[in-house]
Parts: C-alpha cells; structure tokens; sequence
C-alpha cells in the first residue's frame, strides 16, 4: 500500500492520535473504542485493537510491541528509510511505508520550517521530532477535521514515569527484545522534552491558517504549561462536542 491510497479517505471525521506518555494510564479508552484510532509506537500496547499503527523510530524495532505488531489488524505506517528492514513480519496491504522531508539540520544548526507545511506537495510527511507528529500529518492526509492527542505529554510525570505501561505491574509491560535494558538508569536516554516543545512551536507557527480553519487539533494530554498551542479538553469535553462528526 501507498500513501496516497488513504488521500481523504476519512474526509471531515474525528481521530484519536494514541501515545505512551504516562497520562495515558489515566484515561479512560472505553470511550472511545467506537472512534478511529492510531497508536504511535508504544501506544498501541493500550490500544492493541488500533485501525492504524505509526512510527519512524527505529528504536521501536528493539521493542516486543513491535514484534507482536505481525498479530494484529491495524495498519502499520513507517518510516522507510528506518524500519523498513525490520518490517518483513508486517505482511502485504498491512504496510505502508512512507519518507520524510527535513525540518531541521543539527549538523549546521540550519532549519527548514517549509519542512513542516502539511500541504506539501511532494507526497513526503513533515520534518519529525517525534513519530507522534508523523501521525498527525497521516491524518491530516486522511481528511479528518479533528484530531485528539493522547499521550502526548511532552515530560516526565511527577512520579518521574517516561511511559504510561511503567504503571503496570512488571509481567505486563512491554520489554526490549535487543539492544540496552529499559530501566531506571537508561530510560531518559534521547529524551528531550524542551526540543518537542520547540518542535511544536514551529509547528503550529507554519500551519497556523490550516490549524485555524481546516484542522483541529484538541490536546487532552498532561502537558507543561508552555504547551498551549492546540485547546485544552477532557475525552468526555469532546465527545460531547465533536462525538457524532
């Protein structure tokens, strides 16, 4: 499968973009198992029913969730240039693999921020900091008019957690299958909370008009202050305001 395939094939619908930020434990996903969902890497250990998957991580291919991602039925978009090779076990019309643009250049300190245009025209996603944003460039190709993030918190929480299933009991957490152990020590290695929300800044500073009047995004994450660019609402809030679009 292609991307174009899936050009507005959800035209004017309701998405929810699934993370694994710690706030996600706390959330209740019963409401929403009758809304379509992507879950970006460890997400879709919540939402294992997801219609779609997204990475560009290549860290995720040391995980069992990606693994495990052979047994499910969701749609599966990645990166190419990264996991394409560690994709073989996803099989068929259950792939999809895409390329990116650039955004920014930390070899020269250079930035791109046409990188971030959602109305590109060369059929690549956006410059990424994050898979989390890969995802929402997918729906936003998709056609749908509002997308909900979940997951998204851009932090640690108070409890010093990186990932909701870090609230599970041991036997029912995700573990790297290859690579170094996730454990206190190892498990903010590559975090950068201060670089998302720059990340996002720039973001909605590009697709300001878009966000305004094509595209709305409804942040129901547990995010820093700093991070108030998309409004600020509870699953029920918007249920009850957006629920049957």
């Amino acid at each position: 499968m292609k991307l174009e395939n899936f050009k507005n094939i959800h035209s004017g619908k309701l998405a929810f973009l699934i993370g694994g930020a710690p706030s996600l434990f706390f959330q209740d996903l019963n409401l929403i198992k009758d809304y379509i969902t992507m879950s970006v890497n460890s997400g879709i250990v919540a939402l294992p029913e997801s219609k779609f998957y997204v990475s560009d991580d290549i860290g995720s291919s040391s995980w069992l969730y990606h693994k495990n991602l052979k047994d499910l039925k969701c749609i599966c978009f990645l990166y190419k240039d990264k996991l394409e090779k560690y994709s073989k076990h996803i099989k068929g019309e259950r792939k999809v693999l895409f390329s990116h643009t650039w955004w920014y250049s930390p070899e020269n300190n250079e930035y791109n921020l046409e990188g971030l245009n959602l109305k590109r025209k060369d059929n690549k996603i956006i410059g990424s900091r994050t898979s989390f944003s890969s995802g929402l460039h997918i729906l936003f190709l998709m056609g749908f008019s509002f997308v909900v993030l979940l997951g998204n918190d851009c932090r640690v929480d108070k409890n010093n957690k990186r990932y909701f299933w870090e609230y599970y009991s041991k036997d029912k957490q995700p573990y790297r299958i290859k690579g170094i152990e996730f454990n206190e020590r190892t498990k903010l290695f590559g975090f950068d909370p201060k670089s998302f929300i720059e990340y996002w800044k720039y973001f909605c500073q590009v697709n300001k008009d878009i966000l305004e009047n094509e595209f709305k995004v409804i942040n129901c994450s547990d995010t820093p202050p700093e991070f108030d660019f998309f409004e600020k609402m509870s699953i029920e809030q918007v249920l009850e305001k957006y629920g049957k679009i």
